[in-house]
């Protein structure tokens, strides 16, 4: 191989490691929404990270299963027109795509207008994140800023701070505390 080819070679291997790893709801195999979702502006000023509460997943098929009973859940027993949350985070490293950021959530009422709805998939209550669904989490947030999802500036908070709700957990919200942008205040 000559050193060129190694250094192209090189840039795309950095490339792909930048980039968040997005599952879309065609590769998860979501149902469409049962009803209307109502927009926002989009770049949003806060990006709000709960937990699902539920079980977890470390791989592929188990996540995905995980976000088809996640939105069954909530569409047939909450009435949700779809699932609540716009990324929805793996313990496998992975993000999985939920409603689009244009659209309003439904998991902070009544704070859902503003607010990027970011899920770990799992109960966090006791236990931390996957070091791996951290990291991923992390990068999704620069990714939502260079895609103007979140302002620049945006302010992140655990999903208690605009809810009356355990979410996201006792571990992951004294980590989400540590990280940029976090905020006390809405």
């Amino acid at each position: 191989m000559t050193l060129i080819a190694l250094f192209i070679v090189c840039l795309a291997v950095i490339a792909v490691q930048g980039e968040v790893p997005i599952v879309t709801r065609a590769e998860w195999n979501a149902t469409h929404p049962n009803g209307p979702l109502d927009s926002m502006e989009t770049p949003l000023p806060r990006a709000v990270i709960a937990h699902t509460a539920g079980g977890g997943c470390t791989d592929d098929v188990t996540c995905s299963q995980a976000m088809r009973n996640l939105q069954s859940y909530q569409m047939n027993r909450l009435k949700f027109s779809d699932i609540g949350y716009h990324y929805l985070i793996g313990g496998n490293g992975k993000v999985y795509e939920g409603r689009s950021p244009n659209q309003k959530g439904a998991f902070a009422a009544p704070n859902n207008d503003g607010s990027l709805g970011i899920a770990f998939i799992g109960n966090f209550e006791e236990q931390s994140p996957t070091q791996e669904a951290l990291n991923v989490a992390n990068k999704l947030l620069e990714h939502a800023v260079k895609q103007a999802q979140i302002l620049e500036d945006y302010k992140l908070m655990g999903h208690s701070q605009v809810s009356a709700t355990r979410s996201p957990g006792k571990v992951l919200y004294s980590i989400i505390q540590q990280w940029p942008n976090w905020s006390e205040q809405i």
